[in-house]
């Protein structure tokens, strides 16, 4: 086997290198601090050729290393060439150029302004991405739904009970306290902003109304989309992460039948029932106020009720509770099937569903109120 060797030669400012004999994957290892040495030696503003037309065999250890020292030299503004070579260099020099880490993009020097520009503009097609996305969910979920309601053979009664009793029988409790809370702080509030153009009484009607007609239903909504929905995302992200719902798709079964469209039909029915229930606690939170402090009876607090409160200002909350119930199902089902596989992945979708369903319930309520109003109603 013949000795591989480095001939190293100068004439003016170009320096040319030489491999000589067998670069080999046995031989070519004492050749490494050498050529690191003389190419750690050359100025910037020489020039490097490489003449490898006295290599005698060479093999992928050999190639290795002159294209490592080649990017080297380039990566330090150094002008390389390479002189001689032959099929056998080539194509090992091809093979390599597949397992060379990729170039990191070069930071651009950018303004304040354009760095904002940047992230606005970014921000912006993640979420119309995000938009698409959940958008085509939706029309999947919406499809196996109707499926499901026209072969009512397929719906999963006793998965829709179980849920009903998990996220609305067990929520009663926390979302009774918060109604009575609120209906509480709004009685107190508004009575002393009314005291001022004393029509004191009229914080019945504020109450009411307000509960009945928007409070009830978005407090409901925003407890429902942090302690049910973030349990639905958490444990369909789950489910994902330890493959059981690629197990469903072996299986020949709808992951969306199965486990989605059960928590979707559970919170359409029992959002009417939890936002009732928020109603009457904030009556009674208005009522803990007013009878006390103001001498009213509660004979007289539930008939002002009554003439507050009309027909419609009832049922519009109780219109948007299944909407705001759909909406919250959708989403929270859309992340938890959205995590990848990793535990950090499952606490970001569910905070997301959490923020993102809320966002949409808020848009929503918003959109529902000016169209109620513009009818008249």
């Amino acid at each position: 086997m013949s000795i591989p060797e480095l001939d190293v030669s100068t004439q003016d400012k170009t320096l040319r290198f030489t491999p000589q004999g067998e670069w080999v994957a046995s031989t070519v290892g004492s050749l490494e601090t050498a050529i690191d040495r003389h190419a750690g030696a050359v100025q910037p503003d020489n020039t490097v050729t490489f003449d490898l037309s006295q290599l005698k065999r060479t093999d992928t250890a050999g190639v290795w290393l002159i294209q490592r020292t080649v990017d080297a030299l380039l990566g330090r503004g150094i002008k390389v060439s390479l002189e001689g070579q032959n099929k056998v260099f080539n194509t090992f020099a091809q093979r390599l150029e597949a397992y060379k880490p990729a170039e990191k993009p070069r930071d651009l020097d950018t303004s304040f302004f354009g760095d904002v520009v940047e992230r606005i503009g970014k921000g912006t097609f993640e979420v119309c991405q995000l938009s698409l996305e959940l958008l085509t969910f939706l029309g999947q979920v919406v499809v196996t739904l109707f499926r499901v309601l026209l072969n009512p053979k397929k719906l999963r009664g006793i998965s829709v009970i179980a849920h009903i009793e998990e996220m609305g029988v067990n929520a009663i409790p926390i979302i009774t306290v918060m109604a009575i809370g609120l209906g509480l702080v709004l009685s107190f509030q508004g009575a002393d902003q009314l005291k001022r153009m004393g029509v004191e009484i009229y914080v019945i009607n504020l109450v009411s109304i307000s509960v009945v007609r928007e409070v009830g239903i978005l407090i409901t909504a925003i407890m429902i989309a942090g302690r049910s929905g973030s349990a639905i995302t958490a444990q369909l992200g789950i489910m994902k992460i330890n493959e059981e719902v690629d197990a469903l798709k072996t299986l020949g079964i709808n992951p969306i039948e199965v486990l989605v469209v059960p928590r979707v039909i559970a919170l359409v029915i029992l959002m009417p029932l939890l936002a009732f229930i928020a109603d009457i606690g904030g009556c009674i939170g208005g009522a803990l106020y007013v009878i006390p402090k103001m001498g009213v009876s509660a004979e007289l607090y539930i008939n002002r009720i009554g003439e507050a409160v009309t027909e419609w200002s009832f049922w519009i909350g109780i219109i948007k509770a299944p909407i705001f119930g759909f909406t919250i199902a959708v989403v929270s089902c859309f992340e938890g099937l959205q995590a990848k596989r990793s535990a950090e992945s499952v606490g970001r979708h569910t905070t997301a569903a959490v923020v993102e369903s809320i966002f949409i319930v808020m848009i929503a309520d918003a959109l529902l109120s000016i169209f109620f109003v513009e009818m008249g109603v």
